[in-house]
């Protein structure tokens, strides 16, 4: 004989789940929900800059002989959104267009990947701005920055946009004509781990037609398009 009762019972497991739910209050049903990925649309954020010569001078220098652990990779991503702020000037002071040594060595370093990727053909560079972007505190005094930095680096041949996300979620930022569609994405992130110097993981692929919407920028990443 056909029987009901694990029917009548599911339905007053249901019954009781939806009760429950809507007596959880607003804050709670918030938490469950997952948060969106931004989605941000880059900007010019000044004029354009002469970039210094002594930028890839310095990132092409040889490590021979020279024994240095890497830093962690949030002080790497720290370096490189400071250096950008750093080539927003007219005119930046000598010694200041580079990034620390210890971050460069031991070869094959990401960071020296990314920068000579982005910067090999470019004279110029313009900084760009990403309006809603996650913000965090930086420096002492407490001050929120925004978590997303960038700069498209302008040559002959084109446009390569270097883009550090600082910040702890996923952001999808949209390139509009500082890139072409036939673009190739390089991204550096940190494998889960203690490992000294930190191991960094590169993905690289050509830009498809779900990037036409954003490219997808994990968190804590550095990422060269172009």
């Amino acid at each position: 004989m056909f029987q009901h009762r694990p029917t009548t019972r599911l339905t007053r497991t249901l019954a009781a789940l939806a009760l429950a739910t809507a007596a959880l209050p607003p804050a709670a049903l918030a938490q469950t929900a997952e948060a969106p990925v931004p989605s941000l649309t880059a900007g010019p954020d000044d004029v354009m800059r002469i970039l210094p010569t002594e930028l890839l001078a310095a990132v092409r220098q040889p490590c021979h002989g020279i024994k240095i652990a890497a830093p962690a990779w949030d002080a790497q991503l720290d370096a490189s959104a400071k250096l950008l702020l750093t080539l927003d000037q007219p005119a930046v002071p000598a010694g200041q267009a580079t990034l620390p040594r210890a971050m460069l060595c031991p070869a094959p370093s990401a960071l020296a990947a990314a920068w000579t990727r982005a910067a090999e053909q470019a004279n110029n560079l313009v900084k760009l701005d990403f309006p809603g972007a996650p913000l965090q505190t930086a420096g002492a005094d407490g001050k929120q920055a925004s978590a997303i930095t960038g700069a498209s680096f302008i040559g002959l041949k084109g446009s390569r946009v270097l883009v550090v996300n600082q910040s702890a979620q996923p952001v999808r930022v949209r390139l509009g004509t500082w890139v072409s569609k036939t673009a190739r994405l390089d991204q550096y992130t940190e494998q889960p781990g203690a490992a000294k110097p930190p191991r960094i993981e590169h993905l690289q692929r050509p830009l498809d037609a779900q990037d036409a919407q954003g490219v997808l920028l994990p968190p804590k990443s550095l990422s060269v398009i172009g």
